[in-house]
């Protein structure tokens, strides 16, 4: 039985190293492309929509769908509406206050098809001056109810006069935000100037029928 596992181990490290031996290196290219091709992580967009439209919803529109299959098809809508947030807008209402939420869709909405944002960049410049115009609208709230109050403290002092900064960069933040929102949509100008060239000169000789009588007359 000794001899025999021996034997065994030996063919086994045989082949290990044949296999070795076999096996050939890839480039750091090909190794990439592999990853690239390959290897998907949970929150790879094409991997949420290709699980949502191949295997979740067929499951829930043909009826046969389990509890577990519902808990699944939550979780990957709701990265499905993070993904096309820049047309729907639910990402950017969660970044402010739960009242003005309706309408930060809305304002942004509106911005949007006024300014006809078709790109990407144009579409969340449009969210960043919804965003700052709601954080106005919040601090311009909480100072408002300062002036209600009856006493003051040193911690309330400090605290209303950052929230007061704070009011004033939303501000600044909207402005240059839709300032370049308005220049991004507005065409450029371009402008051909066409010249002539002329050359001007003072107390010029001129000369009148020089092979006759050599005259020169110079002009006033």
């Amino acid at each position: 039985m000794i001899k025999k596992t021996k034997k065994i181990t030996k063919n086994r490290s045989l082949t290990k190293k044949e296999d070795r031996a076999i096996v050939k290196k890839i480039s750091v290219e090909e190794a990439k492309d592999f990853l690239q091709q390959c290897v998907t992580v949970d929150c790879d967009p094409d991997r949420i929509m290709e699980e949502l439209s191949e295997d979740l919803l067929p499951k829930i529109k043909s009826g046969k769908a389990g509890k577990k299959v519902y808990e699944k098809i939550n979780k990957a809508v709701f990265k499905a509406l993070m993904i096309y947030g820049l047309d729907t807008h639910y990402p950017l209402a969660e970044t402010v206050d739960e009242k003005y939420r309706p309408l930060a869709i809305e304002f942004s909405r509106q911005l949007v098809k006024e300014y006809n944002c078709q790109t990407s960049s144009e579409k969340a410049l449009a969210e960043v001056i919804v965003n700052a115009y709601a954080r106005i609208l919040n601090y311009s709230q909480i100072l408002n109810t300062c002036r209600k109050i009856d006493w003051l403290t040193n911690e309330k002092i400090t605290y209303y006069s950052m929230i007061s900064k704070e009011l004033d960069r939303a501000n600044r933040q909207f402005v240059t935000a839709l300032i370049t929102l308005k220049q991004f949509k507005t065409p450029s100008l371009e402008v051909n100037v066409k010249t002539k060239t002329a050359f001007i000169s003072q107390n010029q000789q001129l000369n009148i029928n020089p092979s006759n009588k050599n005259e020169n007359i110079k002009p006033e």
